[in-house]
């Protein structure tokens, strides 16, 4: 009897062992209630490619959209400065032109005083006559100088923006304009330069004092009036006449030619405001 209680008890322990050794194995295979799971995201290419494409589209017509707002912006701005330099110009073209105008009418004048000198001069004798020479000379002592209206255009140029007049035909004739402005410039000196030459002589000729003994003392390059009393020379000599005679021939010339060089800038700057303002020439 003894011998079989022990048996018995040890399958009992052997029993409950492979029960608790099935309930392990049960809930080793069972999912716990509790545990936390962790979902990977799904990734949808094809839904994820169009939204970049989007974005990569309205960033990029933002973009342009900016460039060309700039760029309306830059050339209204532009458009108005041309604008506003063509007017300037044009005042200054006409201010010019009326100068030039001036320009002429005084050395015209001059000139028919030079043909009034030397007509004196080989019909006369003026040591013994010499109210006519004396009033024929110091008209031909004046001299008025020409300075061209290119504040305008010197703005543009020194500023960079010749490139602000579009009109490839506006902008070559406004600078073959001031050019024909440079080359009067230069005339107008040569001409200065024999004036002064021309006043060395007459210097060397004639006796003022005389003059204003008989005159209104230092009236001599008053405008107008007639010289009285055949005012002596300084040298009684023959020969100096003829010099002068030669050198109121040159002078002449240069008379001449400045004359010749305004009329010509005359018509270009009325060809130059003819372009810039079609309208006023209809």
């Amino acid at each position: 009897m003894r011998s079989k209680a022990p048996t018995h008890k040890r399958e009992a322990n052997r029993a409950r062992r492979r029960s608790v050794e099935s309930d392990q194995i049960h809930v080793a295979q069972g999912k716990p209630e509790n545990m936390e799971v962790h979902h990977h995201p799904q990734l949808h290419p094809s839904k994820q490619w169009t939204g970049y494409v989007i974005e990569f589209v309205m960033i990029f017509l933002a973009v342009t959209m900016g460039f060309f707002a700039e760029n309306i912006r830059e050339e209204n701005t532009n458009r108005k400065k041309e604008r506003h330099y063509l007017q300037s110009l044009s005042e200054d073209i006409r201010s010019d032109s009326a100068q030039l105008t001036r320009y002429i009418q005084f050395n015209e004048n001059v000139m028919r005083y030079c043909d009034s000198l030397m007509l004196v001069v080989s019909h006369t004798d003026v040591l013994k006559n010499s109210n006519a020479f004396y009033t024929y000379s110091k008209e031909m002592a004046r001299y008025i100088r020409y300075y061209p209206a290119d504040r305008t255009i010197e703005q543009l140029k020194n500023a960079g923006n010749m490139q602000l007049i579009t009109d490839w035909k506006v902008s070559n004739a406004i600078a073959d304009y001031y050019s024909r402005t440079k080359f009067m410039e230069e005339v107008d000196q040569e001409l200065n330069d024999e004036t002064s030459k021309y006043r060395r002589y007459l210097i060397e000729l004639l006796d003022l004092s005389s003059y204003d003994q008989t005159n209104k003392p230092g009236s001599y390059m008053d405008f107008g009036g007639y010289t009285k009393g055949d005012p002596a020379f300084i040298f009684n000599d023959p020969a100096k006449l003829k010099i002068i005679y030669n050198e109121v021939f040159a002078l002449q010339a240069f008379l001449y030619n400045s004359v010749q060089s305004a009329k010509d800038l005359v018509r270009n700057a009325n060809k130059l405001l003819a372009l810039l303002h079609p309208q006023d020439s209809k």
